[in-house]
């Protein structure tokens, strides 16, 4: 279920996404890049995070905060899901923090790390709270006293980032920057303050969650049409990248019945629970 923000926070959240299932045994899932960074509450049973070369799956605090990421990895839930996530725009934590955004990339951290004066009271408020818009007014109210402390100018950001998900096409970081005129470095610069990742990572990611969503759209169009409309030069170079990013292939993923979100699918790994 996707909840969407109050007028003054549309700038920087895309939504509020809630999780909630129940199952007879624990499950795994895999989480790829979608390029939003986010925060989270478990009000169900903590998932355990298993990243691509740790044997030992590391168990979720009750809240944390997570930065972009580059790479596909597994989570690992419980019986009982239940889960909120302030899913960000891409820019749009970095504006909350007073750190470079490139700091948070591949990090989960407890939310006591990041806020340590008042991270254990917002997360006993949400847990406490009876409803899901009562959990999202104490984030809300959260979120914007630290707005009014950490206010940054993000334009030429939010500018490329439109550019980068408005064009049929890749757009060379070269152009994107002739276009906004400024320097590749600088433009470089800025997606590590804000962003935390690469413009040309960025704009693989956008790509890609821009076939996904042309495919729940028009599942009859064939998947070399998909490939097309969504700026991939052709078949084999989307197969490859699909892979990269997810783990997986597009069959897989078409086979799955079970998301939890676009980026958040139920796999069966052998000898994995």
């Amino acid at each position: 279920m996707q909840l969407y923000p109050s007028p003054a926070l549309v700038p920087y959240i895309l939504h509020y996404l809630i999780l909630e299932d129940h199952a007879a045994q624990p499950s795994r899932h895999r989480f790829f890049p979608d390029g939003h960074p986010g925060m989270a509450f478990h009000f169900g049973d903590a998932f355990l995070q298993q990243d691509l070369h740790c044997k030992t799956p590391i168990q979720h605090p009750e809240s944390f905060i997570y930065g972009q990421v580059n790479h596909h990895f597994d989570l690992i839930s419980g019986a009982r899901i239940g889960m909120l996530i302030v899913v960000f725009k891409s820019f749009g934590l970095s504006a909350l923090m007073n750190m470079p955004a490139k700091l948070l990339a591949n990090q989960t951290l407890a939310l006591s790390e990041v806020f340590p004066r008042s991270a254990d009271q917002l997360t006993d408020q949400v847990l406490a709270a009876p409803t899901h818009q009562a959990r999202i007014h104490c984030i809300e109210a959260f979120l914007l006293s630290q707005l009014a402390n950490h206010r940054r100018d993000n334009k030429l950001i939010t500018a490329c980032t439109q550019m980068i998900h408005n064009a049929v096409a890749p757009i060379p970081v070269r152009l994107l920057a002739e276009n906004l005129a400024v320097t590749e470095r600088s433009l470089e610069r800025a997606f590590d303050l804000h962003i935390g990742i690469s413009p040309k990572l960025y704009s693989r990611i956008a790509r890609l969650q821009r076939y996904l969503k042309l495919r729940k759209a028009s599942p009859d169009m064939t998947l070399t049409a998909l490939c097309y409309e969504a700026g991939y030069y052709d078949q084999a170079h989307f197969i490859k990248d699909f892979g990269d990013l997810t783990g997986i292939t597009p069959t897989q993923y078409d086979q799955s019945t079970n998301r939890l979100a676009i980026n958040l699918m139920q796999i069966n790994v052998p000898g994995s629970i």
